[in-house]
């Protein structure tokens, strides 16, 4: 058995453990990376100097495995039995965020002259890396249930639906029905950031945890006002959390459920998928006393607000299948989502990928509409959807040569007859000798929104497996298109070098280190560093 561990934390873990009882069947694997980065954001100003906001943010992360909790698959083996029955694990991904830079740190100019307020006050959702203790996924996993048909999750788990992975606090159930079909049920909470260990990412788009705002009643009915709802709190100038912007909505908790139905993984060369969520959530009522304004209070909302409202409504279908003719593999796929709640479909794809020896063609259309989290204004504007006519190309022989070409067309539905874009990402690599590898890109996008020309080189050299080196230069010239921003339509060359290596110090013990710099008209000359360190030990088995 072979436990393998990564991060010097496994020592101590190890060592706790090394003691004189009988060992547990389990084994587990453990991984952990600590990310360091240090670079600058230019802050635009109006009247005065521009100001240079410092970035130096710590990301740790720390993954951990567990297979046969209990050891009753190792007593099977033990036994001579077959392998089928109970099994129980555990799987979960943490991650910690700190910015310690003036990023996050600094004060903004609010409109009186004489006030100034926190970052983190204006932004609360700068909190996610000020300090930030998330955890993406953690659940207990029970195997061979309802004879070996049936596997539950319960704790935070990933959904996904159709198109982005989110998370669910509750339980998921997968069960396999008569070949070839399975279902999957799962119940709880959406992941919000303001969840226990919340994860920002998985907040719905459209919202905002800063400028909320309550209705304030008047005399009459219909004569009220929406005005800011931290307008009377006290600033207390917490440095680790929003101390002055009140979200009340955001704080709400989110039911979700979800349903697919799927072919299992037995069915090897087709695969469906037809899937369901919807996410809810109760609307705020009080946040004070009633009598806290001159006029009895009704709650955050105005008299008559629903109870309850969605957040998101979807239905997706997907589906892929693998055959070959006349010497080529043919692997087509399709998928297309609805938003219920909009009433309209937001996403579709359609494409094929065709291999023949080193050749890989895809051809591939795909429509994407934005849609927001129900409580968003966002979805009271009109937003261009748009249609992509995509035409991939990839050469991947046993020679030194590799290539790659891409060819697309956009179009921006319901603009102008004018509102088309497209382009071509090319790519062409070459292994030189025993050591070295040289990589040349080059990418031209012309239309509506404006225009990109650019290229870049990229040298990698490898003397020996524990060392690795590589270099990048690139250089783009974009010109910002004068029917959206006539004021801004301008010229523009960006020049950018990267170099970067990677040693491995020890028997699974490696650092990272990255070094990029930029220039160009607009921001000047930037710099950014990064470190990764990434310890490992593997203990006696």
């Amino acid at each position: 058995m072979r436990r393998l561990v990564s991060s010097c934390l496994a020592v101590a873990v190890v060592s706790l453990g090394a003691t004189e009882r009988p060992a547990d069947a389990y084994e587990f694997w453990l991984r952990a990376q600590s990310i360091g980065q240090a670079y600058q954001l230019r802050d635009y100003q109006l009247v005065g100097p521009d100001l240079f906001l410092g970035r130096r943010r710590y990301v740790e992360t720390l993954a951990l495995r567990i297979w046969d909790i209990g050891g009753y698959a190792a007593a099977r083996r033990l036994a001579r039995l077959p392998d089928r029955g109970l099994r129980i694990s555990w799987q979960s991904y943490l991650r910690i965020d700190h910015d310690f830079g003036t990023y996050t740190s600094g004060k903004i100019q609010t409109a009186d002259p004489a006030v100034r307020r926190d970052a983190l006050d204006v932004i609360p959702e700068l909190g996610a890396s000020v300090a930030n203790l998330g955890l993406l996924y953690g659940y207990a996993q029970v195997d061979g249930l309802f004879d070996d048909r049936l596997v539950v999750q319960l704790g935070r788990t990933l959904a996904d639906d159709g198109w982005g992975t989110t998370a669910v606090d509750g339980v998921t159930a997968k069960l396999e029905l008569p070949p070839p079909i399975t279902v999957t049920v799962s119940a709880g909470f959406r992941v919000r950031t303001t969840s226990p260990l919340g994860v920002a990412a998985y907040e719905l788009d459209g919202t905002s945890g800063a400028g909320c705002q309550e209705y304030v009643e008047g005399p009459a009915p219909n004569t009220g006002a929406w005005r800011l709802i931290d307008r009377d709190r006290a600033i207390t100038n917490t440095r680790l959390a929003s101390d002055f912007e009140y979200c009340p909505q955001r704080q709400v908790r989110q039911p979700s459920i979800g349903v697919t139905i799927a072919t299992s993984d037995r069915l090897r060369r087709i695969g469906v998928e037809l899937g369901y969520r919807r996410t809810s959530s109760a609307t705020v009522g009080l946040i004070g006393a009633p009598d806290r304004f001159s006029n009895p209070d009704q709650g955050l909302y105005p008299e008559g607000a629903p109870a309850r409202g969605v957040e998101e409504e979807r239905v997706w279908a997907r589906g892929h299948a693998e055959f070959a003719a006349a010497g080529v593999a043919i692997r087509p796929y399709a998928g297309v989502r609805a938003s219920l709640l909009h009433a309209l479909i937001d996403r579709g794809e359609l494409g094929v990928r065709l291999t023949r020896g080193a050749h890989v063609l895809e051809p591939s259309l795909a429509y994407f509409y934005p849609t927001f989290d129900g409580d968003s204004i966002f979805n009271a504007f009109s937003i261009e959807p748009t249609a992509d006519a995509r035409l991939g190309y990839r050469y991947a022989p046993s020679t030194p040569w590799r290539a790659l070409a891409d060819v697309w067309l956009r179009k921006y539905v319901g603009a102008t007859a004018e509102a088309y874009a497209g382009g071509v990402d090319a790519g062409l690599e070459r292994t030189l000798g025993a050591h070295w590898r040289g990589r040349a890109n080059a990418l031209i996008d012309a239309g509506y929104g404006g225009r990109r020309v650019g290229g870049g080189l990229e040298l990698a050299w490898r003397p020996a497996l524990d060392l690795r080196a590589y270099g990048r230069a690139l250089v783009v010239g974009t010109h910002e298109d004068a029917l959206l921003s006539p004021a801004l339509a301008r010229n523009t060359v960006t020049s950018a070098g990267m170099l970067g290596g990677s040693w491995q110090v020890g028997e699974q013990v490696a650092v990272h280190i990255t070094g990029e710099s930029t220039s160009d008209d607009v921001h000047g000359l930037q710099l950014r560093g990064m470190i990764v360190l990434d310890l490992a030990y593997i203990p006696e088995p």
